[in-house]
């Protein structure tokens, strides 16, 4: 009765051996973000030998605390910090939503994962990126009655 259940969830979290000598163990792992700000510019397409079409576009989220006396003191000095991030939108139907409607200063919440690279520069110097890859944007303001 149970046995089927109990064999999906092994074979989801459990290890696995493989035939050889050697022991090859397959463990569940996340690699999740979620960031919430302001679009710091219009998104731009690009694409590569003809393949794999891409948009890119750049969120701040704000880091805000309190300093001074006391975090309930009106005398406290309030400082910020802004985190730049670069977004990239690979799948096919949110990649088109987002070149046409993601616009400059536009407030959204973006779910990805994280993504570390290299390339190597116009100096040919090789430098390294991080990336967040868009898997779902939600559309928190509506950008054109904002600025009316």
């Amino acid at each position: 009765m149970f046995r089927r259940p109990i064999i999906q969830v092994f074979h989801l979290f459990g290890r696995h051996f493989s035939e050889g000598s050697t022991n090859l163990v397959l463990e569940r792992s996340l690699n999740r973000v979620q960031l919430l700000g302001r679009v710091g510019q219009d998104p731009v397409l690009r694409q590569s030998d003809g393949k794999n079409p891409v948009t890119i576009f750049s969120l701040a989220t704000n880091e805000m605390w309190r300093s001074g006396e006391s975090e309930i003191s009106q005398q406290s000095d309030v400082s910020q910090r802004t985190t730049w991030h670069r977004i990239s939108v690979f799948r096919p139907g949110l990649r088109d939503l987002a070149y046409q409607y993601v616009k400059k200063g536009a407030r959204i919440f973006v779910e990805g994962k994280i993504d570390y690279g290299e390339y190597t520069d116009k100096n040919n110097v090789r430098r390294q990126a991080t990336t967040i890859i868009a898997e779902n944007i939600i559309f928190l303001s509506d950008f054109a009655r904002e600025k009316e």
